[in-house]
């Protein structure tokens, strides 16, 4: 089997692999069109490689990069063709574009790991990654017609990326503590400049996600008056002016889902309401914490 570069001729090639295991209803849509694989690939919004045997493509990984928006990437869309797995296939991919981010100067990988798929959580154990997040009702899942997944979000650093938490606040919950085991630990940074806009909001696939770039209490006003039964996921930049609003957000109803890594180095706090609080059958010590904080 060889790892290689993608090709604008293993395109049709990957959308088959894809409708063979998710049919029509997997999470990114481009990789039923051909032509979308080849333009993503072409622009510098995706990495791809494939896994080929004897000629044919058994394989596909990418990295979803932001050009122009920092050092990051997520490692996404693998999928390896049903006939030849558990021979280490997804392994391989993985780790060949886990050099590709090395060669490309990129400081962080993500991954997002659905809950349900123990082998997919080995693998990005393997493969490095610290899970950091918890994101309950994530996507609806391609499996089914109805219903819902929860993934777990894990972090590979490829440069340092300490965690911004003080020694006292490593007591919340444990989960802190597992987290600063992993990534080290800085001082807070002081409360930024201003960025614009101060919050957004984004409808994403039946959940609403929030960024929340500048902590104020007229913001937390308008986040609350969202209707309490909606699935929310909440980030929120950390630094000493978010930590010192974080306890009116556990008033309103949020629970605590983890971290996310943001641009230069910096942290993102995770926060959700309106999920399904069913008991999830979990691999990872952080994501245990975290589903016990959730209920």
């Amino acid at each position: 089997m060889v790892v290689r570069d993608f090709k604008a001729g293993d395109a049709q090639n990957i959308s088959m692999l894809f409708r063979v295991i998710y049919g029509e209803r997997y999470v990114y849509p481009d990789v039923y069109q051909p032509n979308m694989i080849c333009q993503r690939n072409t622009q510098g919004e995706w990495y791809s490689a494939v896994a080929e045997l004897g000629g044919v493509i058994v394989g596909h990984a990418a990295l979803l990069l932001h050009p122009g928006k920092g050092k990051m990437a997520e490692l996404a869309m693998c999928v390896v063709d049903p006939a030849i797995r558990h021979r280490g296939v997804a392994t391989a991919l993985g780790k060949y574009l886990c050099k590709v981010a090395h060669t490309l100067g990129l400081d962080t990988l993500t991954i997002k790991i659905v809950s349900s798929h123990p082998y997919t959580q080995r693998l990005a154990k393997a493969l490095g990654f610290y899970s950091t997040a918890l994101l309950r009702d994530y996507v609806p899942t391609p499996f089914e017609q109805a219903g819902r997944e929860s993934v777990i979000l894990g972090v590979l650093p490829l440069k340092p990326r300490p965690i911004p938490l003080n020694l006292l606040d490593y007591r919340h919950n444990g989960w802190i503590a597992l987290l600063a085991e992993k990534f080290g630990a800085a001082r807070l940074p002081a409360a930024g400049a201003t960025v614009i806009p101060a919050v957004e909001f984004t409808a994403s696939g039946g959940r609403l996600d929030v960024t929340l770039n500048n902590m104020t209490l007229k913001i937390l006003k308008e986040i609350e008056r969202q209707p309490f039964n909606e699935l929310i996921h909440l980030r929120a930049r950390i630094d000493v002016a978010f930590l010192s609003l974080l306890p009116w957000l556990y008033r309103a109803g949020y629970k605590d889902m983890g971290l996310a890594p943001a641009e230069e180095g910096q942290w993102f706090w995770l926060l959700q309401r309106g999920y399904n609080p069913r008991q999830l059958k979990l691999h990872c010590p952080i994501a245990n914490v975290l589903q016990g904080n959730s209920r």
